[in-house]
């Protein structure tokens, strides 16, 4: 039988919120400048999207980036962007699992929802850090959930990786893009098994600048069914940003 595949709808991201994106400027390696993040808002209203959660990298690779100076500096941008554009935007961040973790958990996480419950994490993409699983426990034992970003692109994960993650009710957050192949073949092929597996909680753009949305996305092909899980997932992404 065969199986066709669809575009995705021109209205599919008709009143959208977004939860995964680094559009904050100059704060990590998403958009280097106010400019480019103003033009992307307005390019992503024009979609249809209607809020947006930025989430910049807390990790020791950005030493600077803490709660306090990232919170003043969403806030400038924040007044700067509602001159342009009507999309509501709130800030969290991306927190990858590394040896800053426990500093960003003890100085309070920006959450991704307003119950402040839901935390965006990372690993290393290529290997599975020592403590890793000690540092997602000790948060859970506060009742909060880690929300994991785009297990699809870890290298090292597996499918017996993916179940134990589900088994332990970590929540997962799809790269659109990787469905587009965007980060490789290994990482398309995963995304595609996490969704059919039924796996995925959410999804977000992990936008860094406009220049793979523009490119890739009007060719992604999906089945009816993908698409209306991806649906779905933007309706899980709503009620998260409240």
């Amino acid at each position: 039988m065969f199986s066709f595949k669809h575009r995705l709808p021109d209205d599919f991201f008709k009143g959208a919120c977004d939860i995964h994106c680094h559009l904050l400027p100059g704060v990590d390696d998403g958009f280097a400048t106010a400019e480019k993040s103003l033009h992307a808002l307005e390019v992503l209203e024009k979609r249809g999207v209607s809020k947006m959660i930025l989430t910049p990298h807390f990790m020791k690779d950005y030493p600077d980036n803490d709660r306090n100076s990232i919170t003043a500096k969403f806030e400038t941008f924040k007044a700067e962007a509602a001159k342009v554009s009507k999309i509501e935007l709130r800030l969290a961040a991306e927190y990858m699992l590394d040896a800053r973790f426990m500093e960003h958990f003890k100085q309070g996480f920006l959450f991704l929802d307003k119950d402040n419950t839901h935390v965006l994490c990372e690993t290393s993409y290529m290997m599975y850090e020592h403590g890793i699983t000690e540092m997602i426990y000790e948060i859970m034992l506060e009742g909060l959930q880690p929300v994991i970003a785009h297990p699809e692109r870890y290298e090292y994960a597996n499918n017996a990786n993916y179940a134990r993650w589900k088994d332990k009710n970590y929540k997962f957050q799809l790269n659109l893009l990787s469905l587009a192949g965007v980060y490789g073949e290994a990482a398309e092929a995963k995304a595609h098994y996490l969704l059919k597996e039924g796996f995925y909680n959410y999804i977000g753009s992990d936008m860094h600048g406009l220049g793979n949305f523009e490119r890739f996305l009007p060719e992604l092909k999906l089945k009816t069914k993908e698409i209306d899980q991806l649906s779905h997932m933007l309706e899980n992404n709503k009620k998260l940003f409240g």
